[in-house]
């Protein structure tokens, strides 16, 4: 029987900067598969929050099978024009919310760059539930426990083709800007040789 995993996204504390121009615009997606897009539910982006982010928000990933799902997958994207940027990502282990007290843990966990590299925390209230059953009221403040996250070669592969194709769209935008440079230049310089010439 399926369960859901009830997730109070509190914060998201030093984040990698991956934006240009201004701050990160970021939000947060969880799933329990993050091959099928489908599957993901996420927060709010909150614009230009830099590096430090407050959610406060809720969301449900409602088909969990403990013998299914070992892993909560964790991903913090920057909202872009065309191709949003992977901030960071986590693999959290489900054990250590199984085995809390009412299969409930308010814990800081560790983020990743693409590049495997640790940078940046997210604090969240994860929840076990029962069909039928209700989410415990996640407390404010700051979590005391240190939750555990890891690395998964999979998840990394993922979240590094989604920044190739951030960057890939970044490139074709700057390709299209120059394109549209030369495009004006072209016009600008017939327009001045037509007045030139009478």
């Amino acid at each position: 029987m399926a369960h859901t995993i009830n997730i109070f996204v509190h914060s998201a504390n030093h984040l990698e900067d991956v934006e240009r121009f201004g701050k990160n615009d970021p939000y947060a997606q969880f799933t329990l598969n993050f091959e099928d897009k489908s599957f993901f539910q996420k927060t709010a982006t909150k614009k230009n929050a830099g590096s430090d982010v407050e959610w406060d928000q809720e969301v449900n990933l409602d088909y969990y099978n403990p013998e299914d799902h070992n892993n909560l997958y964790v991903e913090v994207f920057d909202e872009e024009a065309s191709v949003d940027a992977p901030i960071g990502f986590a693999a959290i282990p489900l054990r250590q919310v199984r085995d809390a007290p009412h299969h409930s843990l308010k814990a800081r966990y560790d983020l990743f760059r693409p590049n495997g590299d640790q940078k940046g925390t997210i604090d969240l209230t994860i929840s076990i539930l029962k069909p039928g059953q209700e989410a415990r009221s996640a407390t404010a403040g700051k979590p005391e426990e240190k939750g555990f996250s890891e690395l998964d070669a999979q998840h990394q592969h993922h979240i590094k083709n989604k920044r190739n194709l951030e960057r890939a769209g970044d490139a074709a935008a700057l390709l299209a800007g120059v394109a549209a440079l030369a495009g004006a230049k072209a016009v600008y310089d017939h327009q001045k040789k037509a007045a030139h010439e009478q």
